[in-house]
Parts: C-alpha cells; sequence; structure tokens
C-alpha cells in the first residue's frame, strides 16, 4: 500500500447516522485515513500509527489480504497466509473423497508440492482515492431516482473501465461508501494461486460446531494456513506479520485489521423495522428448511455430505446469525432509539431555515418503507423460488418463447443462433439439479406451499385460479405432481437437449409447469421493478438526512463497513450479558476435555486418540494460561467486527499477531446495526492454540520454522 492517498475529505463529512450512540473511542470500523485522529497511543498502542498504515512505506497494512469472503495475513516472507479453518472449509471439503477426507483428518503438506491448489481467489489493497466528484459529476441533471441510481453506475463502470486500461494487471473497484455521496476508487492485486499447506481435523477446526457458534466459551481451533502463488512461485509479499507465542492477558490493548463486511449503521429507522420484521425471520425460517431438506437428502452418504458440507456450515452461520440479530433488537431499545433520534433530525429541520425543504422527507421515506413491507414476504420468498433449478428453467422457457412469440421464424432462429452461449448460460441453476433432483423438489413444493399463502393481490390470483386445496399437505402433493408432470424433470435428456437444439426445446416444452413460470414471471418482474424503484427512492432520501445530521451535530463521519480495508482497536475483556452470568476473556484446554469426555453431543466428538494427546502430551510453558497452566485456546474481546472480519489478525500493542478473529457473541450480532460495549463481543481463537495445535497435532515444524517460531 505504499501509494495510498489520502483521502481525509471522506472521512470529515459528518457524524455517524443513526446508530446506536457510543463515545467513537470505544466503537468504530475505521478506515486507514481515520487513524491519525484516534489517539491511540492513550489507547494502549506502543507502535507509532505509521507502523500500521504508511503511505511511504510498508506497513501492517501491506500484510492484509482479503481471502474470498474473509481476511488473511501473511506471516511469512514466502506467502504463507494465516486465516480461518471455515473460510478454507469449502475448499478442503472440494478436495476430500470418502477415501481421503482431508476434511475430517485433516492435511498437512511438509513440501511445496504437496501443497493442494484451490479456486479461492487473494486480494491485495495497492492504493485508493476519492473519486466522489468524478462519480457524481452531472447528477443534478438527473431527476428520477431510479435513473439517478443508473447514473452512478454507468459512471462507475466507465471510470473502472479507464481505470483497468491505465493498469492492466490490478483489479479495480470502486466501493460506496454513502449512498448517492462518497465513493472510493480500490486498486487490488489478485492472486488466484493460494494453495492449502496446513489444516486441522474437522473435530478441532470446527470443535462445538453449531451449538456452539455464535456463542462463548469457545474451544475450537479456527484457523488453517495457505500459502499464496504469483507466476508458480511462493508470492514475496511486502510485509508480513510477526507472531507472539506468549499471546496476550486480559486487559490488553488489541487491533484488528481486516475487510469487514456491510454494516447498516447509517441507515433509517424504517430499515431497521424492515430487517426485524421481514428479511431476518423470513430468511431464517428459509435456511432452517433448507438445511433439514439438504441433511435429509445427502443420508449417509459421505460423498454426497463432503459436496454440501460448505453450503451447510454457510446456512447454519446465517440462520443462526440471524436469530441472534432479531433477539438483539427485542433485548434492547435500538430501533426505539433509532426512530428516536429521527425524530430529533425532524424537529431540527424544521426549525432551521436552509433545511425546511428536507422535512417532507420523514413522511415520503416512511410511505416507501409502507410499500415495500407489503411487499418484502412475497418477494423475498419469489427470490428462493427463482433460484431451485427446474423452475428456473421453466421460467426461462417461459421468458424466451414470449421473446420469440413476437418473432417470425427466421428471426426466431437468428435470435438463438447469435445469442446461444447466453441463451444456454442462463438454464445454469436448471443444469445444477442433474443430481439432486428429490432435493430441488422439496424445495419447490415447500416454496410453492408458503407463496400460496399470500395476500398480494396479483400473487393470489395466480394460485386461486389453479384450484389448488386449501390444506398443506395437499397444497405441496399438487406442487410434487407439477414438478414431477414436467418434461424437464428428466434433467439429463432435457440438458442434452438444449445443448443440440436449444430453439426446438424452448419453442416445443410446454406444460403446466411452464405456465405456472409465466405466470409468475410477469408478477414477479412487475414487483421487482416496482422494488428496485422503492430501493432506488429511498436511496436518494438517506443523503439528505445525513445533511441534517451534519448541520446538527458536525464531528466525523465513519462509512458502513463494506468490504473494505478496516481498523478497530479495544480489549481483552469479558462481560455479563445476564444477570449473575460473569463470562472470563480466555478458555483453555481443560474447558475442551470437559465438553468431549464422555460426550453424546456429536459436536463435541473428539477422536479417542485426540483426547489421550491432550491428556498427556507436555506442551511449551509459553502456551499456557498464567493462572491455571492450562493451554490458552480462545479470547474474548471487545472490538467492533462484523462478516469479513473472520480470519483477521488480533494484534497486540506491539503489532505482533496473538490471534485469529473469526466470530462475535450471540448478543454482539446485533453489530452489523449497532455495537455497546455492554453486549459487544468478539471472539478469536488464541495464537497459543493455534501453535498447540499445529506442534503436537499437525507435527508442522517446518511451517512453525517458517513463521519464525521455536517451541
Amino acid at each position: 500500500m505504499k501509494n495510498i492517498q489520502k483521502i481525509v475529505s471522506l472521512l470529515l463529512i459528518g457524524s455517524v447516522l443513526f446508530a446506536f450512540k457510543a463515545d467513537r473511542d470505544e466503537e468504530g470500523i475505521f478506515t486507514m485515513s481515520h487513524l491519525t485522529s484516534l489517539d491511540l497511543k492513550k489507547a494502549g498502542l506502543e507502535i507509532p500509527v505509521d507502523e500500521i498504515y504508511n503511505e511511504e512505506k510498508p506497513a501492517l497494512v501491506n500484510a492484509l489480504v482479503r481471502l474470498g469472503g474473509c481476511t488473511g495475513s501473511f506471516i511469512s516472507d514466502q506467502g504463507l497466509i494465516i486465516t480461518n479453518h471455515h473460510c478454507v472449509f469449502s475448499a478442503v471439503a472440494g478436495a476430500s473423497t470418502a477415501e481421503n477426507n482431508h476434511l475430517e483428518n485433516g492435511f498437512y503438506a511438509q513440501q511445496n508440492e504437496d501443497e493442494i491448489k484451490t479456486t479461492i481467489p487473494c486480494k491485495i489493497t495497492l492504493s485508493y482515492s476519492d473519486v466522489s466528484e468524478e462519480v457524481l459529476k452531472g447528477i443534478d441533471k438527473v431527476e428520477n431516482a431510479l435513473e439517478k441510481k443508473k447514473f452512478i453506475s454507468d459512471r462507475i463502470k466507465s471510470i473502472v473501465e479507464n481505470e483497468s486500461l491505465k493498469f492492466p494487471d490490478l483489479t479495480i473497484e470502486i466501493s460506496e461508501m454513502l449512498v448517492g455521496k462518497q465513493y472510493t476508487l480500490f486498486r487490488y492485486k489478485l492472486l488466484t494461486d493460494v494453495r492449502l499447506v496446513y489444516v486441522p481435523p474437522k473435530n478441532i477446526g470446527k470443535f462445538g460446531g453449531e451449538t456452539d457458534n455464535w456463542e462463548w466459551p469457545r474451544h475450537n481451533a479456527d484457523f488453517s494456513i495457505v500459502r499464496a502463488y504469483e507466476n508458480g512461485k511462493p508470492y514475496d509479499p511486502e510485509a508480513h506479520m510477526e507472531v507472539n507465542p506468549a499471546g496476550t492477558k486480559e486487559g490488553d490493548f488489541t487491533f484488528i485489521l481486516g475487510y469487514p463486511g456491510r454494516t447498516y449503521r447509517n441507515q433509517t429507522a424504517e430499515f431497521l423495522t424492515y430487517q426485524n420484521d421481514y428479511i431476518l425471520p423470513i430468511i431464517s425460517s428459509w435456511y432452517d428448511y433448507r438445511i433439514e431438506a439438504i441433511e435429509a437428502f445427502a443420508g449417509d452418504d459421505v460423498d454426497t455430505k463432503l459436496s454440501y458440507s460448505g453450503r451447510l456450515a454457510s446456512l447454519s452461520n446465517v440462520t443462526k446469525n440471524f436469530k441472534g440479530k432479531m433477539q438483539g433488537l427485542r433485548r434492547t431499545n435500538v430501533i426505539e432509539q433509532t426512530f428516536a433520534d429521527q425524530e430529533m433530525l425532524k424537529a431540527f429541520a424544521q426549525k432551521s431555515e436552509n433545511l425546511k425543504s428536507y422535512v417532507p422527507l420523514f413522511d415520503k421515506n416512511s410511505k416507501l418503507y409502507a410499500r415495500k413491507f407489503e411487499l418484502s414476504r412475497d418477494y423475498l420468498y419469489l427470490s428462493q423460488l427463482y433460484r431451485t433449478g427446474l423452475f428456473s428453467g421453466a421460467s426461462n422457457i417461459a421468458m424466451y418463447q414470449d421473446k420469440l412469440s413476437e418473432l417470425n421464424k427466421k428471426e426466431q432462429v437468428s435470435y438463438i443462433d447469435s445469442n446461444q452461449s447466453a441463451v444456454i448460460k442462463r438454464f445454469g441453476t436448471f443444469r445444477s439439479i442433474k443430481n439432486s433432483k428429490s432435493l430441488d423438489k422439496d424445495l419447490f413444493k415447500e416454496l410453492f406451499y408458503r407463496l400460496s399463502q399470500t395476500r398480494l393481490t396479483e400473487l393470489r390470483k395466480i394460485f386461486d385460479n389453479r384450484m389448488i386445496p386449501i390444506d398443506k399437505e395437499s397444497i405441496k402433493r399438487f406442487a410434487g405432481e407439477l414438478w414431477e408432470e414436467s418434461k424437464l424433470s428428466s434433467v439429463v435428456e432435457a440438458s442434452d437437449a438444449l445443448d443440440s437444439k436449444p430453439l426446438k426445446f424452448i419453442t416445443k416444452n410446454k406444460g403446466d409447469l411452464i405456465n405456472f413460470a409465466r405466470d409468475i414471471n410477469e408478477v414477479f418482474f412487475k414487483t421487482q421493478a416496482e422494488w428496485q424503484t422503492l430501493n432506488a427512492e429511498i436511496d436518494e432520501i438517506i443523503p439528505r438526512f445525513n445533511d441534517i445530521e451534519m448541520e446538527m451535530n458536525g464531528g466525523s463521519f465513519v462509512p458502513d463497513a463494506n468490504g473494505t480495508l478496516r481498523f478497530t482497536y479495544g480489549y481483552i475483556n469479558g462481560y455479563e450479558p445476564e444477570d449473575a452470568v460473569v463470562l472470563h476473556p480466555f478458555t483453555t484446554l481443560d474447558g475442551v476435555l470437559e465438553k468431549a469426555v464422555g460426550t453424546t453431543n456429536p459436536d463435541y466428538f473428539l477422536q479417542p486418540e485426540f483426547i489421550e494427546k491432550m491428556q498427556q502430551v507436555e506442551p511449551a510453558d509459553i502456551l499456557k494460561h498464567p493462572r491455571n497452566g492450562e493451554v490458552v485456546v480462545g479470547l474474548l474481546y471487545n472490538m467492533d467486527t462484523t462478516g469479513g472480519n473472520s480470519g483477521s489478525p488480533i494484534m497486540d500493542s506491539k503489532g505482533r499477531l496473538v490471534g485469529v478473529n473469526f466470530d462475535r457473541a450471540y448478543t454482539a450480532t446485533i453489530n452489523d446495526y449497532a455495537w455497546n460495549e455492554s453486549y459487544s463481543r468478539s471472539i478469536g481463537v488464541d495464537i497459543r492454540y493455534v501453535l498447540y495445535v499445529m506442534k503436537y497435532f499437525g507435527q508442522a515444524d517446518e511451517v512453525l520454522d517458517e513463521m519464525g517460531v521455536q517451541l
């Protein structure tokens, strides 16, 4: 990041909107340019800020990578990267078979040639610059909200294309820091050759499974080691992390660098209602059903279970996260406080001559969301329906039939010939069900039933016109017959016909499922257009609310997290989530054994040889807790993290690696909307457990040597 440009103006445009208010020294997912405005020395940092971020020379940020949807950090000058076990879970599952099960047994490549190549992309931030003025130039001449959104999208696309011509070897992205107001261009180096080096066995890396997910205390070794290559050689990073094998202690200052995903602290109060009443309950309910359906489909077949293991882990993670958010919103006054803050903004605008014109926007925002609420349930379920395989095929056939009906025979042939690859590509979801027909049918039947309970007039007519029964079992039976009677249910044959004679495949496929899909298409595409307009008009309001906030309070603006490089800091610290419940900030190997020995819970199962080794091995003293003499496993801290911070390095006051972030406590899932010292805690695997597992379970001495660690 030698050439990172200062964009201080981006960060000084106003205070945080509608967030659960907290002192900014306790809260923040800060951009790099914000570091100089923080008194980090007073907070406990022992190194100069320019050793974290520096425009002129390599610093700690140069050791950071964006690894797929997670974060990783270089820990050697030969491209070694440490991240989370769950971040490489799908890659390891994909490299595993029933005979060679790296996911269950773990994996270690003693030599470079034994490393397993993955498809995980590795992006390294090289530089960034504020392009807000360039993106928004001329937007004042555009009146329609939807057209403004398209204008911004087109401008971003144009700027990215021009920048890509200047830097053809880099990946160029423009991130929206504040909707309709602030945009930053990022230049990334992309490495596409990432290989597995060390992965702990699943029962250690994912110890606790879904029972412990989003919970504290934790006892899992959620880490893995990969290596990045460039041009066939181990990548030589500009900087890499120094490991502190002694770890840290309670009360110590710590900080995290990473690529946190989306937060929503700059949204309006109605947005929180939308999340709480629609997104969170509907999606978590649907994902619960998908999990059960996949587990039933996979049964005891090892290869099938491996092929779905990554998807199951992702679905389970999301649904429990969403339930945690719902609990957090119920237990706190975040929504009420946000509405109160919004009323204060409105009252301030009413009293200010230059802001009075913004007052009607508050009512407009409420009305826009009221309509969005009316559409939300069915729009969300319809969106999921289009992800089922057979229905997506029927939908595309109906869409192309309608298009071709406007053309004569010669024009039809010409259209398909000139668009054949694009046409066939659209049927990718349909093709994907070749080996999972019963699962696809199950999901279709359930979504058919849920949509049949609609109150949306246009959608209600589709089901009423088919005179389907009213009880759930009969409705699902009707849907199953609709699925089975379609010629598309012979997926392999249908897929072959699509490849050989696409025009005939599209025009000759008839039946009730195609007709149902055509009716659904009409409603969905109309709803989708209205949905996009609603979102565009809401997005147009948010910057105006920000203008009021700026005038009322001033201060500094911290953009919502959006997958770009960020910094947060805090302390190793326990908490009291409930009355008389005190949670300490460290767990130890004792807790692993307490959960594993004699358990009937499969999430806590450890192989007898693993338990025996934990009981008998005498580990290096440096890995032990100073009070009870046991190996430290997990750590808890009050830093401000969210999704995407998985794999982020936890660093001590001297910038040394002391852990790897992987989760939040259940009460902290609400962090996406608000942060508060009383309940916001994040969880990491302590570096002492990382080293313990690598040394005594993986015998990964070569990797430890490369990391500069001697035990």
